[in-house]
């Protein structure tokens, strides 16, 4: 383990293989009052956790950074800095919360041109909501270092990472078959190549392979 590494043992206890569900979900939002959350309310980490919950986004794109130097087999390369979700980058229109992560703000080459759109009857918008109107303009709607963010999370459960939320929201939306290829990449800013693979992991096309022979098989027995 390199020396200084903020995240020790991130996966000691295991970490989440399968998608969880809303009640799942709701169980791990039930814990947040009763851990130790660095001084902030149960409130911000409720409202954190369900926009990542819903929307998938990259811990990156919600809680910004500071330009970042890495090693790459080209040699150094450097990370811009990224602003996160700011006051203006969301709004409020009819009962609807619109979240525009787009354009130059999708990290990892993703392109995403349209806002997210979520219904405010989702369970816990209504506490993104209140930490948006509570932000003052230019500033951070989530103003927590995500070392910090990510420690919360690690009470909440040993086995939950920041990072689960957007595989979770990707495999359940490959997993649904109303849900286009067109759909998904404009929602989580993938490629279509990447998103593909999601949809073959999540056993989409094999689940309705399967029901065209349940087809075949109930209609040889209908025959007389």
């Amino acid at each position: 383990m390199p020396r200084g590494n903020p995240y020790p043992h991130r996966y000691k206890y295991g970490k989440i293989e399968k998608p969880i569900d809303l009640p799942v979900f709701l169980k791990l939002q039930e814990r947040v009052p009763h851990v130790d959350r660095s001084s902030y309310s149960s409130e911000f980490i409720q409202a954190l956790l369900a926009l990542f919950y819903w929307t998938g986004l990259r811990k990156t794109e919600v809680l910004g950074r500071r330009e970042i130097r890495y090693e790459a087999k080209v040699g150094v390369k450097i990370g811009k800095s990224h602003p996160g979700l700011l006051k203006e980058d969301m709004r409020i229109e009819e009962d609807r919360l619109y979240v525009f992560s787009i354009g130059d703000k999708v990290l990892k080459h993703g392109k995403r041109e349209a806002p997210l759109v979520l219904p405010l009857t989702l369970p816990f918008v209504d506490l993104i909501v209140g930490q948006w109107r509570n932000t003052k303009p230019q500033q951070r709607v989530f103003p927590i270092e995500y070392i910090t963010f990510w420690r919360i999370c690690k009470r909440v459960d040993p086995k939950f990472t920041p990072h689960f939320f957007r595989h979770n929201r990707v495999t359940k939306f490959s997993a649904n078959p109303k849900l286009s290829l067109a759909d998904i990449c404009a929602w989580t800013g993938m490629s279509p190549q990447t998103v593909s693979t999601y949809m073959m992991r999540a056993g989409r096309f094999t689940k309705r392979t399967g029901d065209i022979m349940a087809d075949e098989a109930r209609s040889l027995q209908s025959t007389p």
